[in-house]
Protein backbone atom coordinates (compact mmCIF):
# COMPACT_ATOMS: atom_id res chain seq x y z
CA UNK A 1 0.00 0.00 0.00
CA UNK A 2 2.59 2.49 0.84
CA UNK A 3 4.15 1.64 -2.92
CA UNK A 4 0.75 2.98 -4.21
CA UNK A 5 0.65 6.06 -2.05
CA UNK A 6 4.28 7.05 -3.28
CA UNK A 7 4.71 5.92 -6.40
CA UNK A 8 0.81 6.24 -7.47
CA UNK A 9 0.73 2.32 -8.48
CA UNK A 10 1.71 -1.18 -7.31
CA UNK A 11 1.60 -5.19 -8.32
CA UNK A 12 -0.86 -6.91 -6.27
CA UNK A 13 0.07 -10.17 -7.70
CA UNK A 14 1.26 -11.67 -10.71
CA UNK A 15 -1.10 -14.95 -12.39
CA UNK A 16 -1.59 -16.34 -15.64
CA UNK A 17 -3.13 -14.23 -17.98
CA UNK A 18 -6.47 -15.70 -17.90
CA UNK A 19 -6.96 -16.07 -13.75
CA UNK A 20 -5.49 -12.08 -13.95
CA UNK A 21 -8.07 -11.21 -16.68
CA UNK A 22 -10.87 -12.51 -14.33
CA UNK A 23 -8.98 -10.70 -11.17
CA UNK A 24 -9.06 -7.43 -12.83
CA UNK A 25 -12.81 -7.69 -13.82
CA UNK A 26 -13.65 -8.82 -10.22
CA UNK A 27 -12.08 -5.41 -8.97
CA UNK A 28 -13.52 -3.64 -11.87
CA UNK A 29 -17.02 -4.95 -11.39
CA UNK A 30 -17.11 -4.26 -7.85
CA UNK A 31 -15.36 -0.75 -7.64
CA UNK A 32 -18.39 0.13 -10.09
CA UNK A 33 -21.20 -1.26 -8.05
CA UNK A 34 -19.88 0.45 -4.80
CA UNK A 35 -18.30 3.64 -6.11
CA UNK A 36 -14.91 3.46 -5.38
CA UNK A 37 -12.20 4.92 -6.54
CA UNK A 38 -9.89 1.97 -7.37
CA UNK A 39 -8.29 1.51 -10.41
CA UNK A 40 -7.38 -1.81 -11.78
CA UNK A 41 -4.62 -2.98 -14.59
CA UNK A 42 -3.18 -5.96 -16.42
CA UNK A 43 0.01 -5.61 -17.60
CA UNK A 44 2.00 -8.46 -19.53
CA UNK A 45 5.46 -8.85 -17.26
CA UNK A 46 8.46 -9.01 -19.65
Amino acid sequence: MLEVHTKGKGVCGIYPFDIAETKVAMVQQFVEQNEHPLMCDLQKVD
